[in-house]
């Protein structure tokens, strides 16, 4: 049976936790007015998704979990959470764990899961802001439809078919490792935003940019601790973008295309590594092919690429793993406990589709890159450490 794709967010706020009641009450109230989450998923052979809302059920969509003291077990329960099944039959498949500890002085942890035909990474973070946050405020940006062309639309389509028909070899690092199981493993690592911030400023570019960058840097000097095959020059990426209009912001589906970008892994120190993203991401920003990708999407069938075409780029076999980057421009307080920090996850949860998972989650005060794999590639999750290491 293959296992559901879950996406959401682990959030951390300071502070004492809300009580299971008071935190129930209100996501059960709110949920009830935000589309995607009183929706079950359609059926396989629907092109539309169902209009009835279905009915929320307090137990099954919030969930209370006491931690033991310790890191440890914080982190452990955060990995079985990736791994344990969505709601299904007839409630919305989404829920809402408030993770807690013996010393609340020390804050607390949520954990958002929702199917990831449901919502994606932006969809969820609006999502989320809805359900948690004491007053509204500012969400990911959301795109609203612009004009790309005829040109732009060939080239995006291009651009989706040529790893698939030349493949090129496999970075096998990704892959190299003798663990075998069930499972998921996750790690991250925070970095200041002003740190960041400081370096997209003084070359010109973007707090993204700086950050894959490093991430590019870390990808060298993480395989050379691994004792494995060096990176590729140029290590082939998958990039998400999200095609979210202002009026889609709490609408169901997975509003997500791709890019491939090459991250100059050989390019020398950040700053030379800075450039060369900058310039590669100057190109598909220049190329308008966030537009192209959702004008193709949305073309009437049978000229609209289906699912299995999807799958075919999503793909480790094509790409070793995909980045996603979400941004929370706004602090907010759930219950008075401020946000401190917040992680993107998404686990594929199969087998021919495991990619290595990494995002960038970016809040007032911190950027966290974390990384989500399977057992086999848990040697990966070592690669937040030395992305901080290189902006450190």
């Amino acid at each position: 049976m293959r296992e559901a794709p879950v996406a959401g967010f682990f959030l951390d706020f300071d502070g004492r936790p809300p009580s299971t009641t008071e935190l129930t009450r209100r996501i059960v109230d709110r949920a009830a007015a935000l589309p995607a989450l009183t929706r079950l998923l359609p059926g396989k052979r629907a092109r539309h998704w169902p209009v009835r809302a279905a009915a929320l059920d307090p137990g099954v969509h919030v969930r209370h979990r006491h931690v033991p003291e310790g890191a440890r077990a914080l982190h452990a329960v955060c990995e079985a959470l990736l791994t344990r099944e969505l709601p299904g039959g007839e409630h919305p498949p989404w829920d809402c764990w408030l993770l807690t500890r013996p010393s609340p002085r020390g804050g607390h942890r949520v954990c958002f899961r929702v199917h990831h035909a449901l919502l994606d990474g932006v969809g969820a973070a609006h999502s989320v802001l809805g359900l948690l946050a004491d007053t509204p405020a500012d969400g990911p940006p959301l795109y609203a439809a612009g004009r790309a062309g005829v040109r732009a639309g060939l080239l995006a389509a291009r651009e989706a078919a040529a790893p698939v028909l030349r493949p090129g070899p496999p970075w096998q690092a990704m892959r190299h490792s003798a663990a075998r199981g069930p499972g998921a493993r996750w790690a991250y690592g925070d970095v200041p935003l002003a740190r960041l911030r400081a370096l997209a400023d003084t070359h010109g570019t973007s707090v993204n940019d700086v950050a894959l960058a490093a991430l590019a840097l870390a990808l060298r000097s993480w395989s050379a601790e691994q004792g494995l095959p060096a990176a590729p020059p140029a290590a082939r990426t998958l990039i998400s973008m999200s095609t979210r209009r202002p009026a889609e912001r709490h609408r169901p589906g997975n509003h997500v295309v791709f890019h491939r970008l090459h991250l100059p892994v050989t390019a020398g120190p950040l700053p030379a590594a800075v450039a060369e993203v900058r310039r590669r991401t100057d190109a598909v920003r220049h190329s308008r092919r966030r537009d192209a990708l959702r004008a193709l999407l949305e073309l009437p069938r049978p000229l609209a690429p289906g699912v299995r075409a999807l799958r075919t780029v999503v793909n480790p076999r094509i790409y070793p793993f995909a980045v996603s980057s979400v941004h929370f421009p706004e602090s907010f307080t759930c219950f008075g406990g401020r946000l401190a920090g917040a992680s993107l996850f998404l686990y594929l949860g199969d087998d021919s589709q495991r990619l290595v998972y990494l995002s960038f989650t970016r809040t007032p005060d911190t950027v966290r890159c974390a990384v989500v794999a399977d057992v086999p590639r848990a040697h990966t999750t070592a690669l937040p450490r030395h992305w901080a290491e290189v902006l450190g």
